[in-house]
Order: structure tokens, then sequence, then C-alpha cells
């Protein structure tokens, strides 16, 4: 950033124990071409143990560095740096995620040209590895990876998958990626998406500062859809910026699928359902969540480490759920689109078994 100069637009990102994946992510952000704009890269450590601070200040003296003295997960460290920001814009980045060369212009671009109720855009997600495509033998598809994870050729010709378009919330109360698993190539959603994606998105700091920023009881997960909802209620619209690009590789930070994932993906979904859905959804989905407790824990279905993780997202779901209510009863105050309309806009749930075309 030019010293002196007001940035157009600051691109946040959260790291924690991950030196060498946010430096390939600043890495790809020293590619970008501006085209006449001042951009302020910050970067928020976590309190890593594994001396990233020290070398994002050493290896790129020109990021703001903010060192936070512990943990606080990708909503609090986002706040870190949200509650200081004078540009216009900001553009959230994950640490595992490194953007094309036009990624920060055609988002701050497509944002300045959009009309004034659209709060957000979300970018183009793609999933780092290489894929084969899918045939009769291989209905799952496999990544295109030599034994040291080096880019091995295929004559068919590799396949890049979508991680996100966009984030949906179905009307069971679940959030999806939208496009996941899909063929970039022949992926072409619709401009409109309920939610932006936090991995790569960019938002006016003016809406922001209309409905505020992350929910930090949230930690990680979903509260990047809970805002969205937020910004819906308050008049918002969120839209899919085709042309701004990065490559993510998934899970980096928790592993999908571990006890922190599947902790804060159950309790928060929960969580922003009480405060932003109707009555009656939030009821059902934790009534729902009760019950399916109480059944794998009788009939032992499931592995008791996967029954322990559910009852500890019961007991801090309870814990939290006054101030929930408090917010809930909050946003309703100063809500412009009554929630039920919001509702309207979720997307149905699949008829039967999810199923996709490749092994992610």
């Amino acid at each position: 950033m030019t010293r002196g100069a007001t940035p157009d637009v600051a691109v946040v990102t959260v790291t924690y124990n991950g030196a060498d994946l946010v430096l390939d992510c600043l890495a790809g952000l020293e590619r970008q071409q501006l085209d006449g704009l001042v951009m302020e890269v910050v970067v928020v450590d976590n309190a890593s143990s594994d001396g990233t601070a020290e070398r994002v200040a050493r290896e790129h003296p020109g990021v703001r560095l903010v060192r936070s003295p512990r943990n606080e997960g990708f909503a609090g460290g986002n706040n870190l740096a949200l509650r200081s920001l004078t540009s216009r814009h900001v553009i959230l980045l994950n640490n595992d995620a490194v953007p094309e060369p036009s990624f920060v212009a055609a988002l701050v671009r497509g944002l300045d040209a959009a009309p004034a109720d659209v709060g957000a855009l979300t970018a183009t997600v793609l999933l780092a590895d290489r894929f084969r495509p899918a045939t009769a033998s291989d209905p799952a598809g496999t990544r295109v990876v030599g034994p040291d994870g080096e880019y091995v050729p295929d004559p068919r010709g590799p396949v890049t998958l979508v991680n996100s378009t966009g984030n949906v919330v179905r009307r069971d109360g679940y959030g999806v990626d939208r496009g996941w698993l899909a063929d970039a190539s022949t992926h072409h959603p619709e401009p409109e998406v309920f939610g932006f994606c936090g991995a790569a998105a960019v938002l006016r700091t003016s809406a922001l500062e209309q409905v505020g920023l992350f929910d930090e009881d949230f930690f990680l997960y979903y509260e990047d859809s809970d805002l969205s909802w937020r910004l819906r209620l308050a008049g918002y619209r969120i839209e899919h910026c085709a042309e701004a690009v990065v490559h993510h590789v998934h899970a980096a930070s928790t592993g999908e699928g571990s006890d922190l994932f599947r902790f804060h993906d159950g309790r928060n979904r929960l969580l922003m359902l009480t405060k932003n859905a109707t009555g009656g959804l939030a009821v059902r989905a934790v009534g729902r969540y009760l019950l399916t407790t109480a059944s794998i824990a009788v009939r032992r279905s499931q592995p008791w480490s996967a029954v322990r993780v559910r009852l500890r997202v019961v007991g801090s779901y309870v814990r939290l759920l006054p101030a929930m209510l408090r917010e809930r009863r909050r946003i309703g105050r100063t809500a412009r689109v009554p929630r039920a309309e919001v509702e309207a806009r979720l997307a149905p749930p699949p008829a039967g078994r999810a199923t996709g075309g490749y092994r992610a």
C-alpha cells in the first residue's frame, strides 16, 4: 500500500499455526493486478506457536500484522482487524487460499458497480487439488497427484472441482457450499446466492457498520452464514462474482470430520437458526438434534466419541441460549425484511441421499 494513502480495500486473513499456508496466500496477494486500486493487507495471527508471525513480519514487511494474545478463531480473529479498518470495502480471504492475479480487482470493481443493496460478493472458490474425470469404473474420481503430492498429468485431462460459489442454507436448517464438487468448467450458477463464503468474499464496510461484525461466540464455522442472514434481514442481497477466483486447500486448518469440526459445525448451526430463523424452523432443528442424539446414544448406532461430541454441542448450546435469544430480539427490532420472507429464499433439502460425482 502506498504510504499515507487511504486504501480502497483491506484484505484480511486470519491464521493459526499455518506459516507455509499463509505465506503462499500472501505471495498470491503480491501478484495482484490492482488496476490503480490501493490495497491494504492485514494478517491476524491467532497466537501461533510455529513462528508464523515472525515469518510474516520478516518476509512481508508491508503487511499489517495483528498479533492476538490467544486463539480467537475465525470470527474473533477477523473482528480484531475489522474494528479498525478505514477502507470502503473489506475482503475476507482464508489463509489456505491462493488468489488468482485478478481476484482483488474483480471483487472491488464488482461491488463498486453493484446496486447499493448488494452488501457482499462471494468469490469462486476452487479446490486446490486436481482430479481425474469420473468414469464408470471410478465414479468418485481421484486426485491427480503423485507420491510426493506433485501434480501428475492425465491424458484425459485434469478436472478442477468447485469448493464454493457461495453459501446456501436449506429449509431443513443445514448450510452447504453451493457447487460443492461440481466440475468448475460446467458450473455456471445464478448471480444471487443466499450467503457469502468466508473463504473469499468482499463486503461493504457500511453494511457491517449497520448489522455488526462476526458473532465471536461461534469461533469458527457458520459465522459467515450467520452474518449473511443478518445482512438479508437488514435488506441486503449477496451475489457471486465469477471472475474472482481462489484455490483453496479445504479444511486445512481443522480437518473436516475432526471432533473440533463436528462440534462447531453442529453447535453453530443451531445458534445461527436460533438467532435468525423463524421460531418454527429453529425449534424443529433443535428438537431434531436432541432426538437424534438421544437415539444414537440409546441404540449405540455411532461410536461413543460421536455421542460425546453431540452432548458437548447440546451443553454449549444451552449455555449460550440466553445470549442468542437476546440477539434474536435485537435483530428483530432492527430488521427491514421479515424473517419468513428471508426464509422463503432457503433451498429445498435433497430428495434422497446426497451424492457427488467426485471424492473430495
